[in-house]
């Protein structure tokens, strides 16, 4: 039997390709995680009837009921991880739940700013999803409330402690001015609101998540009845 040398070389080698095989088995691993996080949600949202029957409209209507039922199914696990741990409802709400709600917005604004010449629609889709989200989403449900009480109790409707969404919503709308400051003062000086010098990409970015942990630790410290 012959004796083949391991040079440095060929250990290298069979370093990498055992790395290699290493790493995708956690690939492998991670995207089968992925696949069962994913599942129940594909089979619940495959009984969205397809986008050709009555152009659209029926896949539309079930899509917002579906979504409405997740938002409800969040909604209650919110209130479950607050009762076990302790921590104030709302700031979960501005936290966890508000961060994941935002992730279609993410991606969406992302492919907007990468497809189109100008930041216009990128912008404009985070603008005009929360201001959805505010007047929309709070109006709506406050006048079917308000509705409702009317009819069932003969009683206008009763917000109890009100106060902490009036400072939360001024103090969204003091960081939303200091957001949009930013992106007239780089238009002006850069010439673009998105991108530009890596220098100022990084400032901007840095200054924008700022804003967002503002507006989280004011608003978590006034629920919380610290301010």
């Amino acid at each position: 039997m012959g004796y083949v040398p391991v040079t440095g070389e060929t250990f290298k080698y069979l370093e990498t390709s055992e790395s290699k095989k290493i790493d995708s088995i956690y690939l492998r691993i991670a995207k089968s995680f992925w696949q069962l996080v994913l599942a129940p949600w594909k089979i619940v949202f495959a009984f969205v009837p397809p986008c050709n029957i009555a152009h659209g409209w029926i896949a539309f209507i079930c899509s917002l009921l579906f979504i409405s039922g997740v938002a409800f199914v969040v909604t209650r696990f919110t209130d479950l991880i607050s009762c076990v741990t302790g921590v104030n409802p709302y700031v979960i709400a501005f936290t966890a739940l508000a961060a994941g709600t935002s992730w279609p917005d993410l991606v969406a604004s992302k492919i907007a700013a990468e497809r189109q010449l100008t930041a216009d629609s990128a912008i404009a889709n985070i603008t005009c999803s929360n201001s959805v989200n505010i007047y929309v989403g709070i109006g709506v449900p406050w006048l079917i409330n308000t509705v409702y009480n009317y009819f069932a109790y003969r009683e206008p409707l009763y917000i109890e402690n009100a106060k902490g969404l009036s400072f939360s919503l001024l103090i969204f709308f003091a960081t939303s001015v200091g957001c949009i400051v930013v992106l007239v003062l780089r238009r002006l000086i850069i010439g673009a609101e998105l991108g530009g010098p890596r220098l100022w990409a990084w400032l901007s970015s840095i200054y924008f998540m700022l804003l967002w942990v503002v507006f989280v630790v004011l608003s978590s410290l006034k629920v919380s009845g610290i301010i």
